[in-house]
Protein backbone atom coordinates (compact mmCIF):
# COMPACT_ATOMS: atom_id res chain seq x y z
CA UNK A 1 0.00 0.00 0.00
CA UNK A 2 1.28 3.46 -0.66
CA UNK A 3 0.37 6.63 1.48
CA UNK A 4 1.40 10.16 -0.08
CA UNK A 5 0.71 11.74 3.35
CA UNK A 6 1.22 15.57 3.55
CA UNK A 7 -1.05 16.66 6.46
CA UNK A 8 -2.16 15.24 9.66
CA UNK A 9 -2.52 12.00 11.14
CA UNK A 10 0.42 10.46 9.38
CA UNK A 11 1.54 7.68 12.42
CA UNK A 12 -2.23 6.51 12.56
CA UNK A 13 -2.03 5.76 9.18
CA UNK A 14 0.71 3.92 9.44
CA UNK A 15 -0.22 2.37 12.38
CA UNK A 16 -3.39 0.80 10.91
CA UNK A 17 -1.66 -0.22 7.54
CA UNK A 18 0.98 -2.30 9.55
CA UNK A 19 -0.81 -3.52 12.18
CA UNK A 20 -3.18 -5.06 9.06
CA UNK A 21 0.44 -6.66 8.07
CA UNK A 22 0.64 -4.26 4.80
CA UNK A 23 3.69 -3.33 3.23
CA UNK A 24 4.18 0.47 3.30
CA UNK A 25 5.74 3.04 0.93
CA UNK A 26 4.86 6.57 2.49
CA UNK A 27 5.85 9.79 1.01
CA UNK A 28 5.55 12.21 3.82
CA UNK A 29 6.71 15.79 4.72
CA UNK A 30 9.24 15.32 7.66
CA UNK A 31 10.58 11.44 7.38
CA UNK A 32 12.32 12.13 10.72
CA UNK A 33 8.94 11.97 12.51
CA UNK A 34 8.13 9.14 11.73
CA UNK A 35 9.59 5.84 13.48
CA UNK A 36 11.22 3.00 11.44
CA UNK A 37 9.35 -0.31 11.08
CA UNK A 38 9.59 -3.82 9.42
CA UNK A 39 7.67 -3.29 5.96
CA UNK A 40 7.70 0.31 5.62
CA UNK A 41 9.74 2.34 3.51
CA UNK A 42 9.84 5.98 3.35
CA UNK A 43 10.51 8.61 0.70
CA UNK A 44 10.82 12.88 1.22
CA UNK A 45 9.84 15.04 -1.47
CA UNK A 46 6.98 16.77 -3.05
CA UNK A 47 3.83 15.07 -4.26
CA UNK A 48 4.02 17.59 -7.11
CA UNK A 49 7.17 15.78 -8.82
CA UNK A 50 6.77 13.11 -11.09
CA UNK A 51 9.93 11.68 -10.79
CA UNK A 52 9.38 11.49 -6.70
CA UNK A 53 5.92 9.96 -7.70
CA UNK A 54 6.92 7.06 -9.92
CA UNK A 55 9.92 6.15 -7.20
CA UNK A 56 7.32 5.56 -4.81
CA UNK A 57 5.31 3.51 -7.58
CA UNK A 58 8.31 1.74 -8.45
CA UNK A 59 7.27 -1.32 -6.69
CA UNK A 60 3.57 -1.02 -7.66
CA UNK A 61 1.33 -1.04 -4.44
CA UNK A 62 -1.69 -2.72 -4.31
CA UNK A 63 -3.65 0.56 -3.54
CA UNK A 64 -2.81 4.58 -2.56
CA UNK A 65 -4.38 6.68 0.23
CA UNK A 66 -3.96 10.25 -0.32
CA UNK A 67 -4.46 13.09 2.76
CA UNK A 68 -3.46 15.96 1.28
CA UNK A 69 -4.16 19.28 2.58
CA UNK A 70 -3.14 22.84 1.19
CA UNK A 71 0.44 23.26 0.72
CA UNK A 72 2.21 25.95 3.33
CA UNK A 73 5.00 26.60 0.84
CA UNK A 74 2.40 28.35 -1.56
CA UNK A 75 2.67 25.85 -4.20
CA UNK A 76 -0.42 27.31 -5.74
CA UNK A 77 -3.99 27.83 -5.52
CA UNK A 78 -4.75 23.94 -7.36
CA UNK A 79 -2.48 22.10 -5.21
CA UNK A 80 -4.33 19.38 -4.54
CA UNK A 81 -5.58 19.25 -8.14
CA UNK A 82 -2.00 19.33 -9.36
CA UNK A 83 -0.96 16.64 -7.04
CA UNK A 84 -4.03 14.24 -7.82
CA UNK A 85 -3.60 15.29 -11.61
CA UNK A 86 0.22 13.56 -11.26
CA UNK A 87 -0.57 10.82 -8.94
CA UNK A 88 -3.54 9.82 -11.32
CA UNK A 89 -1.01 9.78 -14.40
CA UNK A 90 1.09 7.74 -12.48
CA UNK A 91 -0.96 4.96 -11.46
CA UNK A 92 -2.30 4.21 -14.42
CA UNK A 93 0.99 3.96 -15.74
CA UNK A 94 1.84 1.54 -13.37
CA UNK A 95 -1.01 -0.43 -13.71
CA UNK A 96 -2.47 0.51 -9.64
CA UNK A 97 -6.23 0.21 -9.68
CA UNK A 98 -7.28 1.73 -6.30
CA UNK A 99 -6.96 5.25 -4.77
CA UNK A 100 -8.34 6.50 -1.52
CA UNK A 101 -8.97 10.37 -1.06
CA UNK A 102 -9.20 12.16 2.21
CA UNK A 103 -11.91 15.37 1.45
CA UNK A 104 -14.12 16.83 4.01
CA UNK A 105 -17.81 17.20 4.98
CA UNK A 106 -18.56 20.30 2.42
CA UNK A 107 -17.19 18.90 -0.89
CA UNK A 108 -19.67 18.16 -3.64
CA UNK A 109 -22.38 17.28 -3.27
CA UNK A 110 -22.29 17.37 0.60
CA UNK A 111 -21.77 20.92 0.99
CA UNK A 112 -25.48 21.45 1.49
CA UNK A 113 -25.52 19.83 4.03
CA UNK A 114 -22.92 21.54 6.00
CA UNK A 115 -23.19 23.78 9.49
CA UNK A 116 -24.94 27.47 8.11
CA UNK A 117 -21.63 28.91 9.80
CA UNK A 118 -19.03 26.55 8.11
CA UNK A 119 -20.84 26.89 4.65
CA UNK A 120 -20.43 30.68 5.06
CA UNK A 121 -16.84 30.38 5.97
CA UNK A 122 -16.17 28.05 3.01
CA UNK A 123 -17.45 30.94 0.46
CA UNK A 124 -16.16 33.66 2.04
CA UNK A 125 -13.16 33.05 4.11
CA UNK A 126 -9.55 31.85 3.14
CA UNK A 127 -11.10 28.27 3.45
CA UNK A 128 -13.01 28.78 -0.10
CA UNK A 129 -9.68 28.65 -2.12
CA UNK A 130 -9.28 25.05 -0.17
CA UNK A 131 -13.05 24.00 -0.51
CA UNK A 132 -12.87 25.25 -4.75
CA UNK A 133 -9.68 22.90 -4.60
CA UNK A 134 -11.05 20.10 -2.75
CA UNK A 135 -14.28 20.77 -5.74
CA UNK A 136 -11.66 20.22 -8.55
CA UNK A 137 -10.19 16.75 -7.21
CA UNK A 138 -13.77 15.54 -6.95
CA UNK A 139 -14.87 16.72 -10.43
CA UNK A 140 -11.97 15.12 -11.77
CA UNK A 141 -11.82 11.77 -10.10
CA UNK A 142 -15.64 11.22 -10.54
CA UNK A 143 -14.60 10.87 -14.68
CA UNK A 144 -11.40 8.13 -13.83
CA UNK A 145 -11.85 5.01 -15.38
CA UNK A 146 -9.04 3.53 -14.71
CA UNK A 147 -9.04 3.30 -11.45
CA UNK A 148 -11.38 2.79 -8.77
CA UNK A 149 -11.88 5.73 -6.75
CA UNK A 150 -13.00 6.40 -3.13
CA UNK A 151 -13.60 10.00 -1.39
CA UNK A 152 -14.11 10.00 2.27
CA UNK A 153 -15.66 12.82 3.45
CA UNK A 154 -15.47 13.23 7.35
CA UNK A 155 -16.42 15.62 9.39
CA UNK A 156 -14.60 18.39 12.03
CA UNK A 157 -11.74 16.53 13.04
CA UNK A 158 -10.92 15.48 16.36
CA UNK A 159 -8.07 13.34 18.73
CA UNK A 160 -8.94 10.59 20.53
CA UNK A 161 -9.11 6.57 19.90
CA UNK A 162 -10.46 5.12 17.24
CA UNK A 163 -14.45 4.43 17.38
CA UNK A 164 -17.37 3.06 14.94
CA UNK A 165 -17.71 5.15 12.50
CA UNK A 166 -21.63 6.33 11.54
CA UNK A 167 -22.22 7.08 7.22
CA UNK A 168 -24.37 9.76 6.20
CA UNK A 169 -24.57 8.95 2.37
CA UNK A 170 -22.77 10.65 -0.30
CA UNK A 171 -24.33 13.96 0.39
CA UNK A 172 -24.26 14.48 4.34
CA UNK A 173 -27.69 14.58 4.68
CA UNK A 174 -28.81 14.47 8.64
CA UNK A 175 -25.44 14.81 9.97
CA UNK A 176 -25.83 17.57 12.07
CA UNK A 177 -23.38 20.66 12.79
CA UNK A 178 -21.75 19.56 16.35
CA UNK A 179 -20.57 16.07 14.65
CA UNK A 180 -16.79 15.24 14.60
CA UNK A 181 -14.87 12.18 14.44
CA UNK A 182 -10.78 10.87 15.40
CA UNK A 183 -8.26 10.92 12.89
CA UNK A 184 -7.52 7.74 14.16
CA UNK A 185 -11.33 6.42 13.19
CA UNK A 186 -10.59 8.40 9.56
CA UNK A 187 -7.74 6.24 8.62
CA UNK A 188 -9.26 2.92 10.03
CA UNK A 189 -12.12 3.82 7.48
CA UNK A 190 -10.06 4.90 4.74
CA UNK A 191 -7.43 1.83 5.22
CA UNK A 192 -10.71 -0.49 5.07
CA UNK A 193 -11.98 1.36 1.99
CA UNK A 194 -8.56 0.58 0.03
CA UNK A 195 -8.67 -2.85 1.14
CA UNK A 196 -12.25 -3.42 0.22
CA UNK A 197 -14.84 -3.06 -2.97
CA UNK A 198 -17.54 -1.51 -0.74
CA UNK A 199 -16.53 2.04 -1.29
CA UNK A 200 -15.49 2.45 -5.15
CA UNK A 201 -17.07 5.22 -6.46
CA UNK A 202 -18.44 6.61 -3.71
CA UNK A 203 -17.73 9.95 -1.56
CA UNK A 204 -18.89 8.41 2.01
CA UNK A 205 -19.89 11.26 4.40
CA UNK A 206 -18.40 10.06 8.20
CA UNK A 207 -18.63 10.70 11.85
CA UNK A 208 -18.28 9.21 14.78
Amino acid sequence: MALVQWCCGVSYFLLELTILGHTVTALVRNPDAIQPKDGLTIFKGTPLNKAVIDSVFQEPPTGVITTLGHNRSGSGPHYMTDVHTTILAAMRAHGIRKLVVLQALGVGESKPNLFFAMRWMIKYSSMAGHFADHDMVDEMVRKEVKVNVVRARPTRLEGGEKKPVVFFGNDGKGIGGFAAISIKSVAGFMVDAAEKRDWDGSSPVIAN
